[in-house]
């Protein structure tokens, strides 16, 4: 199943970055001789935690040129302020989050979100021994996003 959680988590962030932000997946050709493969965790992420058929957070790092490129886009400012950065990845965050939790949805239970929360110099996101983990690079581009699901789904064994 978590290859297709990772597939997934991918799908809906691809599709969110184009919708909301016009931005578009590199092809495998126009990749860099040597893309990234971990993003720097020192900068800025966002945290939205969700509950209900499943627990847990979504956290989003991206590179510092994509997170310059979603403000950028979504509000149409060339030089956007650290504060229009950080609202801009906050509200990203939400909109991947909010499509990607129904897939935990059974049993018409559903997940409910927390607002997201914006994390200076790097989120300690080691999670819960019980909780799954997937990890995704999203590459655009503008750059490099890597999404990090935690999560536990209703009637796991504790």
């Amino acid at each position: 199943m978590s290859e297709n959680y990772k597939n997934k988590i991918h799908d809906i962030a691809v599709n969110t970055f184009e919708v909301t932000c016009y931005m578009f997946p590199l092809e495998e050709w126009e990749m860099e001789d040597d893309p990234i493969t971990e993003v720097p965790k020192d900068g800025i992420q966002s945290v939205v935690g969700f509950n209900g058929a499943a627990e847990g957070e979504m956290v989003i790092t991206p590179t510092q040129e994509l997170l310059t490129a979603i403000a950028a886009n979504m509000l149409g400012e060339d030089s956007p302020s650290d504060e229009q950065k950080s609202g801009a990845l906050g509200e990203i965050a939400n909109i991947i989050c909010g499509n990607l939790v129904p897939i935990f949805a059974s049993n018409d239970k559903i997940c409910y979100l927390d607002p997201p929360k914006i994390i200076e110099g790097g989120f300690d996101d080691a999670g819960s021994p019980k909780l799954h983990e997937e990890t995704v690079l999203v590459y655009l581009d503008e750059g490099t996003a890597e999404i990090t699901v935690h999560y536990s789904k209703e009637g796991e064994d504790d």
